[in-house]
């Protein structure tokens, strides 16, 4: 296993009585969960392979069935567990789609070129997400929308931004 890991779920809780667990998805693509055999559970340092039986969905939640997870107890054991793929199984996004882990520590810089701050975080509020820019003397939400957004650098690990005129005085 390498260190390179995607999260796309967070295990809430157990789900019945024959070890299957509850996931809440953190993908915009919970489908995904369909093509996976393997996946590895994180929870501070400890990092763990298992392999799935199952996947099932039960209303907004991704239902999974591990191999040698066969109990009530043993599922409440993988309580707040991440689930991770590797790195190398992510989708690709289409085009001005990027994965929110390929954007956090990115520079932001206004059109001017004044530094602004780093990406520390992105919030989804189930609407436009708000990039949390860490500057030098406070955080700063700026909404994710493409008329904001000007330019997102990956390579260089650099986003040019255009906010609307007093969202930086808040």
């Amino acid at each position: 296993m390498n260190d390179n890991y995607l999260e796309i779920g967070i295990i809430t809780r157990f789900q019945g009585n024959k070890g299957e667990v509850r996931v809440k998805a953190t993908t915009d693509i919970p489908e995904r969960f369909l093509d996976l055999d393997i996946v590895y559970l994180k929870r501070g340092e400890e990092l763990k392979e298992l392999e799935i039986e199952y996947i099932r969905f039960h209303k907004q939640f991704v239902i999974i069935k591990f191999f040698d997870v066969n109990s009530i107890d043993e599922a409440e054991k993988l309580k707040n567990y991440q689930v991770l793929i590797d790195e190398s199984e992510k989708y690709l996004l289409p085009e001005d789609n990027f994965y929110v882990s390929d954007l956090i520590d990115c520079e932001v810089y206004l059109e001017s070129g004044r530094h602004l701050g780093k990406l520390i975080d992105v919030v989804d509020t189930s609407g436009t997400d708000i990039f949390l820019v860490q500057g030098q003397d406070k955080k700063y939400m700026l909404p994710a929308s493409r008329e904001m957004i000007l330019e997102i650098d990956l390579e260089n690990k650099k986003i040019i931004v255009d906010p609307i005129p007093g969202i930086l005085d808040l």
